[in-house]
Formats: structure tokens, C-alpha cells, sequence
């Protein structure tokens, strides 16, 4: 499994041989303690988040109901 060093993107700690295959992506910081989910690094599998525009949006809303 390979590990990654990863900097915090919320307090720039880098946190050094991290197993984020394990965790989906997901690290705890080892400075700050937030948990975050680290979308830049190489080999880490990404999950695709949609963007709506608010027209699109409401065309959504309203369908579900």
C-alpha cells in the first residue's frame, strides 16, 4: 500500500506517510486534529460532486416533490 505526505489545507502541517487508500482519502491532521478529505493527491480515488446552477437546482427540488 503506498503512503502519501499530505500538508493540512487547514492549518499547512504536513502529515507524513499517510495510508489514504485505507481511508478513502481521508486524513486526520496530526497539528490541528480536523478531519479533512484530500482530494489532491495522486492515486486517491475522487468522488464527483455536481454543480447546479440555481435555475437547475430548482428544476430538482421541485421534481423530487
Amino acid at each position: 500500500m503506498k503512503v502519501y505526505d499530505i500538508r493540512c489545507p487547514l492549518c499547512g502541517t504536513v502529515n507524513k506517510n499517510l495510508y489514504l487508500e485505507e481511508t478513502d482519502g481521508w486524513m486526520e491532521c496530526e497539528h490541528c486534529r480536523q478531519a479533512v478529505l484530500v482530494l489532491s493527491a495522486p492515486g486517491v480515488p475522487h468522488k464527483r460532486v455536481p454543480v447546479y446552477t440555481p435555475h437547475q437546482l430548482a428544476l430538482r427540488l421541485s421534481a423530487s416533490h
